[in-house]
């Protein structure tokens, strides 16, 4: 497996073509009314990218509210593979608890997707949800754990690369879930603040430095600091080595 780092060094040296990056996913990909207003993990993640290894790359936001694995399959063909991207961030998972959606269903057709995406020659790439408000939940979402495992396990079987939010953000909610209320928009998603700190993490796990924040800078620094407090997070990426 290629690590994300070596891709994007060879899409920065090799500026002659566009590459295209698809993220797929339901409401926390999507950039809409809920957004308001604000930039999404995605929205910092592409300006990163454009940013630091060059305008030839062209990011695509194909998320959709309310929509489970199941749904992406049935909108593949349309929304990614017609663009013929170079590489897909899929994000999925809490819909398909709260539609109860067996694991075993939701494990396969992750595999489906990513096995459509090698046959086009484009690059899956899986990530994880941050961790959810379980003391506000229903109980139905006690589960939501299996599925980051699912995303673990056929990121080491299939050899995908993985963006492991829930790695970093759940040992927060664990130590301090008052605070780490202050990162959420409601249970299941996170707000303004929340997609920074996953922008930051998606940045680093591609070897990218972090966003350049002018609105809400202090408190995402405050809230920065909070998520390595309770574990270690992938290491900011100087801005020198990419000028």
């Amino acid at each position: 497996m290629i690590s994300l780092n070596e891709i994007i060094k060879t899409w920065k040296n090799k500026q002659e073509k566009g590459k295209r990056v698809i993220a797929f996913g339901s409401s926390n990909t999507e950039l809409h009314w809920h957004s308001l207003g604000h930039f999404n993990w995605f929205s910092w993640l592409s300006s990163s990218m454009r940013e630091w290894i060059g305008r030839h790359v062209i990011t695509i936001n194909q998320g959709v509210s309310g929509e489970t694995a199941r749904d992406l399959i049935n909108r593949l063909e349309r929304d990614v593979l017609d663009f013929n991207p170079n590489l897909v961030i899929i994000t999925i998972g809490g819909n398909d608890i709260w539609k109860g959606l067996s694991i075993t269903e939701y494990k396969q057709n992750l595999s489906l997707i990513i096995d459509k995406l090698r046959a086009i020659k484009a690059i899956p790439v899986l990530q994880t949800y941050y961790c959810l408000l379980y003391n506000s939940m229903p109980d139905i979402f006690k589960s939501f754990p299996e599925l980051v495992e699912v995303n673990r396990w056929l990121s080491k079987e299939k050899s995908v690369s993985l963006i492991d939010q829930y790695r970093y953000f759940s040992p927060f909610y664990e130590e301090n879930p008052e605070a780490y209320k202050k990162i959420m928009l409601d249970g299941l998603h996170v707000n303004q603040i929340g997609n920074a700190l996953m922008g930051i993490i998606a940045c680093r796990t591609f070897g990218l430095p972090d966003p350049i924040f002018y609105k809400d800078k202090e408190q995402i620094k405050t809230y920065l600091q909070l998520l390595s407090k309770y574990c270690n997070i992938p290491s900011k990426i100087s801005r020198n080595q990419w000028r």
